[in-house]
């Protein structure tokens, strides 16, 4: 394995990353539906089940021209893209880097990492990017391709930009056409490289007190708080606990990094791959790393737009976490 989550003394931290393909590759099938009309048995044939064989559990009733796509057929496809995104000749410097799964086994994320390709932020300071292959069998994920970068020090990840999705098929396809691979330019991950490090150098550039950072964080995930929230106890402590650990992250971020922008990115991105501390649901992951990347994005339009003012920017979320101080 290529990096391990450690904190400054080199302790294991945090949750450890899945790379055991064989806990997505489980059998799945498309089964006929037999409905009880009072006397017998009969097929509905304008419908079909997506069962998991293994534990014989049904993951959702679909609709005759649903077509099923396996995780196996997934990460074939996922290996294919790889090597047309990142350009390489064979799948020899593609690494497993983690895989999502949760207990139902419902969906999975799959990340590609690119173990030869490397964007030096300063010296010290190395990410990667990764190539996430997303599909389901509830019917609640298309299947769908993400480019994302990962801090190597941390593993924090974010996807980057909605732009940088490369296919999203969604499963009422009869076949999977591979046509929108070929409209991605071949210099597009080296402008999207060179984007991202611009980013992150532009966001040492922007101060951002270390006691907004959890008002920030509410904004960037897009998180609301009232008054009426303080009333019920499980929503209380589930955002004082949100809170705590946006506190914790900031305190080692901005020590370690100053209180600017970049600094605040980590702890967003770290939040994000890890955000046990507000909700259990590895579902949450996805949708709250692709909040960083928009978040970034959407930040430094409003930095860049003369004169920032970053209590105007933060607006309604600071007021929201100001209930919490």
């Amino acid at each position: 394995m290529l990096f391990r989550v450690t904190n400054a003394k080199g302790a294991t931290m945090g949750q450890q990353r899945q790379t055991d393909l064989a806990r997505v590759l489980f059998p799945v099938e498309k089964r006929p539906i037999y409905v009880f009309d009072g006397r017998t048995y009969r097929e509905e044939k304008r419908f079909h089940a997506i069962v998991d064989v293994e534990k014989n559990h049904t993951f959702a009733v679909v609709s005759k021209d649903y077509h099923l796509v396996t995780n196996r057929e997934a990460f074939e496809l996922g290996r294919l893209f790889f090597r047309h995104v990142f350009s390489a000749a064979t799948a020899d410097d593609m690494e497993i880097f983690n895989i999502i799964q949760p207990a139902t086994r419902s969906f999975c994320h799959i990340d590609f990492l690119h173990k030869a390709r490397a964007l030096v932020i300063q010296k010290g300071d190395t990410w990667f990017p990764y190539l996430r292959v997303t599909n389901s069998y509830n019917r609640t994920k298309p299947l769908c391709f993400d480019i994302g970068f990962c801090r190597a020090i941390c593993t924090n990840g974010m996807i980057f930009g909605k732009q940088n999705v490369v296919l999203r098929y969604y499963h009422t396809r009869e076949h999977i056409t591979l046509s929108p691979i070929l409209e991605v330019e071949a210099n597009r991950l080296k402008k999207m490289e060179a984007d991202f490090i611009g980013h992150m150098h532009r966001l040492r550039e922007v101060d951002i007190p270390k006691e907004n950072m959890f008002a920030l964080a509410c904004k960037a995930f897009g998180i609301t708080i009232t008054a009426e929230d303080l009333c019920k106890p499980q929503r209380r402590q589930r955002l004082l606990g949100l809170r705590d650990e946006i506190h914790r992250l900031a305190d080692k971020y901005f020590a370690e990094m100053g209180g600017n922008g970049y600094a605040a990115i980590n702890v967003l991105t770290d939040f994000a791959t890890r955000p046990g501390a507000y909700t259990p649901q590895k579902s949450m992951i996805h949708s709250l790393q692709k909040r960083c990347g928009d978040w970034l994005v959407g930040f430094l339009e409003a930095v860049n737009t003369r004169p920032f003012n970053l209590q105007e920017y933060l607006g309604g979320s600071l007021e929201a976490a100001n209930i919490l101080a």
